[in-house]
Parts: structure tokens; C-alpha cells; sequence
């Protein structure tokens, strides 16, 4: 896992961590320019389910493509 060397020793689970995270922040930049600034947040706060369940669909189609 290049993320885990290049930013600190880590455990291979801090590694998929990282990954997540930098993933969440894609999701919600391409999420917030296909509908409007904020969308995102929004989309999170008033229905956590929906978040959830497209962020899992976006990681399911593109995280093997973003690493």
C-alpha cells in the first residue's frame, strides 16, 4: 500500500482508513459539482441511510480505479 509508506508506518488498517477517507472526499467534491455546494453535507444530515448507501455504491464502482 504506497498510501501507508509515503504518509506514515502504519498497520495495513490504517492504510484501508486513509483510503476511505480520501475516497469520502472525492465522493462528496463530485457529489457537491453534479448537484450544488453543500448537497453533500446536506445529504448526510437529513437522510444518513441514502448518504451511506451512495457512498458505498461509489466506492463499489470507482475505488479500484482512484488507487
Amino acid at each position: 500500500m504506497p498510501y501507508v509508506s509515503v504518509i506514515h508506518r502504519a498497520s495495513c488498517l490504517d492504510g484501508i482508513i486513509l483510503i476511505a477517507k480520501t475516497m469520502l472526499e472525492i465522493f462528496i467534491e463530485l457529489t457537491n459539482q453534479i448537484f450544488w455546494d453543500g448537497y453533500a453535507q446536506q445529504l448526510a444530515t437529513d437522510s444518513p441511510a441514502v448518504f451511506q448507501y451512495e457512498f458505498n455504491d461509489f466506492l463499489n464502482n470507482y475505488s479500484d480505479e482512484v488507487v
